[in-house]
């Protein structure tokens, strides 16, 4: 016969289903932390790649661009050359450096000359100078950039990826 009013007893239900939730929940968060470094980086040119395509490109626009660069650093001197086409993901990563270093308005680029009766100061900031000729998006380019004074140290610090020696 059966008790009426019987008690069931459910305490290592309880339990069980407390455990069950806990160790769930760490697996989700182990997942989350773990499983994120399983995750493959994207490629950053295929992504270019698509965005180009796409017409939703964030890159600056690559210059066409033919450069010879003479630099003399006060001890030794060396020329180099530097050829862009215009596609981004072909071009050196010097081209597009450039480009972003360029202001809208600039015909010239990042060798636009030192404005006429801008304030500059007289400081030394190295011995080198770097002539640069050529073309930079069908405009000729023929200038000289030293490290004499704070605008030409300016316009040296802008062309730095151009007139530092690459490999």
């Amino acid at each position: 016969m059966s008790k009426l009013g019987a008690r069931r007893e459910f305490r290592g239900t309880v339990g069980s289903a407390v455990l069950g939730s806990l160790c769930l929940g760490g697996a989700v968060v182990y997942t989350a932390v773990v499983g994120a470094s399983f995750v493959t980086v994207p490629d950053i040119r295929a992504e270019a790649a698509a965005q180009t395509m796409s017409g939703l490109s964030g890159l600056p626009d690559s210059p066409v661009a033919s450069l010879e660069v003479r630099v003399d650093d006060g001890e030794e001197s060396y020329e180099q050359r530097l050829d862009c086409t215009g596609d981004p993901l072909s071009d050196p990563s010097v081209c597009t450096q450039l480009a972003a270093s360029t202001e809208e308005e600039d015909e010239a680029g990042p060798f636009e000359e030192v404005a006429p009766g801008a304030i500059c100061t007289d400081d030394v900031y190295g011995p080198e100078t770097a002539v640069v000729t050529g073309t930079w998006n069908d405009v000729r380019i023929d200038t000289e950039v030293t490290r004499v004074g704070s605008c030409e140290e300016a316009r040296w610090q802008r062309l730095r990826p151009l007139v530092e020696l690459r490999d």
